[in-house]
């Protein structure tokens, strides 16, 4: 017993071993009682069913022959005579058959022998008679037929139907009899047989309380220990007191047990952590999203101030470029205003010698209409001592006199005028110099300014381009920051859900309690922490700036 409750398979073999062998034995005590059966059965149906059947043949073939030589009697047809005769020959065939089926392998006794015989005998005498009549009968002689079935078959056919009755009798009375006997066998074997199982039944009844003990046992208690694992409890006493595989088994799942949690407290713990660091990855990623999208959208307002810097740099260069061109072109009509007032100034010397010289021409009138005044008037007076002869003379002279006055006052006039002339073109051509000394003053600004505004448009030029490639670039990084922004989005939703997901394992984790978690208290996710100097919400990015996929991967690879 002591080696039983060592090992389940051992328990289970001898129980399924006792159950066996109490099949073999019910089953052998069930084929046994068959077998006694069919062979009280087959001697039944072989030592008197068969034999009675042979008998009943032989016996309704006695009376089928009585019954036509009876007929053939009342008849006295001596033609029909012949054809009872063929039937009395085939019901003796049939006779003959059945009694050699039954003689004499199936008497069963002496006595049943003895009938036997006494029948063979009576049934010799019998067909003798049967021919004799049969003979007469055929022979139109049925009085003597009469005679013979009045005293030969009169007297042998009692003694054979006789006979025969007793062979059935006797045979009725074996087959009752073994029926009896096997009633008796039936009775027997099933109560043998009902004891057997009935106390088949009590040592299985004990024998599945016994393996039911030793099963149940251990597997209620590790039932339990699951039970109080799935409700989240990992520290659980329990009583192994079994040797065998469930004892194994039962310290199997306490190792597992302890083992497991180890490691849920392990996790738990790295949860805590996992779901802390999520917090702070959180924090810091919203926090970089904010100022990643605050400096998306102030370079943004940069590259749109670059652009504008940039139209006005081009446009400077562009104005710069237009100036050098009239600065050129002033430049060129300076030269020539510089040479038109030389060319001026020639003018104005050549403008005041004429003048000089029609001053001097008009001093020489002044001076011819003086000396003519003279002689007019000297003409006058020559005149006036010529008397009535000189008047005409003196009309003359007076009109002379008076055109040289009137010569005299125009050439005053004239020489004022010359005067004033002179005067002027002196001071034209004084500012005529000044002009033409301004002119080459202009020309030399203007010259300076060319070569400054060539520079100037050079320099515009490269600013410009240089403005362009800056532009450029504050583009670029536009886009990069635009991407930076969504890239940061995106890793500030992977923190939401790491942090979700750390906090949903923390509360599956802390559904188990075990041995060093005592009163431990579930971890409360992190408290974000206050950020100082927080940026205020960015302005909405522009959708075309969100990067697609490829360049996303673009920029991650760069």
């Amino acid at each position: 017993m002591l080696l039983l409750n060592r090992s389940v398979k051992l328990r289970l073999a001898v129980s399924l071993g006792a159950c066996i062998l109490m099949l073999i034995v019910v089953g052998t005590i069930g084929l046994y009682s068959l077998s006694n059966t069919n062979d009280a059965l087959n001697r039944t149906y072989e030592g008197n069913v068969l034999t009675l059947g042979n008998l009943t043949q032989i016996n309704q073939a006695l009376l089928g022959n009585r019954v036509k030589v009876t007929a053939e009697q009342r008849d006295r047809n001596p033609a029909s005579a012949i054809t009872t005769q063929q039937e009395i020959v085939e019901n003796d065939a049939i006779i003959d058959a059945a009694w050699s089926d039954y003689f004499p392998d199936r008497v069963s006794d002496d006595q049943e022998r003895a009938i036997a015989e006494e029948f063979i005998i009576s049934l010799a005498s019998l067909r003798a008679g049967i021919d004799e009549i049969n003979a007469a009968m055929i022979g139109n002689d049925y009085d003597a037929a009469r005679e013979i079935a009045t005293t030969t078959l009169r007297a042998e056919y009692p003694k054979v139907l006789t006979a025969i009755q007793g062979l059935i009798e006797r045979n009725s009375t074996q087959a009752a009899a073994n029926n009896q006997q096997s009633s008796s066998d039936y009775v027997w074997t099933r109560n043998f047989i009902v004891g057997v199982m009935a106390a088949a039944i009590v040592f299985g009844i004990l024998l599945a309380i016994w393996l039911i003990r030793g099963i149940m046992t251990p597997l209620s208690k590790a039932q339990a220990l699951a039970n109080a694992m799935a409700q989240g409890n990992l520290d659980n006493n329990i009583d192994i007191t079994c040797k065998d595989e469930f004892g194994v088994m039962l310290t199997a799942l306490k190792s597992m047990e302890t083992k497991f949690s180890q490691v849920v407290m392990s996790v738990r713990n790295n949860a805590e952590s996992v779901n802390v660091a999520a917090d702070e990855i959180v924090l810091g990623t919203d926090d970089l999203s904010r100022r990643t999208q605050e400096q998306a959208a102030n370079i943004e307002e940069t590259a749109a101030s670059m652009d504008e810097i940039t139209s006005t740099v081009r446009q400077n260069a562009d104005n710069a470029s237009e100036a050098d061109k009239l600065v050129h072109e002033v430049s060129q009509q300076a030269n020539a205003g510089g040479e038109i007032a030389a060319q001026a100034v020639t003018a104005m010397e050549g403008i005041n010698g004429a003048s000089r010289k029609i001053a001097g021409i008009v001093g020489l009138i002044d001076e011819i209409a003086f000396q003519t005044n003279l002689l007019a008037l000297n003409a006058s007076v020559e005149a006036a001592r010529a008397g009535e002869q000189g008047r005409g003379f003196a009309v003359v002279a007076n009109e002379v006199r008076n055109l040289a006055g009137r010569s005299a006052d125009a050439a005053k006039d004239i020489k004022k005028l010359v005067e004033e002339s002179i005067g002027q073109v002196d001071t034209g051509s004084n500012l005529v110099n000044q002009a033409g000394k301004s002119l080459e003053g202009i020309v030399h600004g203007v010259k300076r300014v060319s070569v400054l505004m060539g520079e100037i448009a050079t320099a515009s030029r490269e600013q410009a381009q240089g403005i362009d490639q800056v532009n450029t670039a504050v583009s670029q990084m536009d886009s990069v920051t635009q991407q930076n922004a969504s890239l940061v989005e995106e890793s500030s939703a992977a923190g939401r859900s790491l942090q979700s997901q750390a906090e949903a394992l923390l509360n599956e984790v802390s559904f188990f309690r075990g041995a060093t978690t005592g009163q431990k208290q579930r971890a409360l996710p992190a408290t974000p922490r206050p950020r100082e100097n927080q940026p205020r919400a960015s302005k909405r990015l522009p959708t075309h700036v969100i990067g697609s996929k490829k360049e996303t991967e673009e920029w991650a690879s760069f």
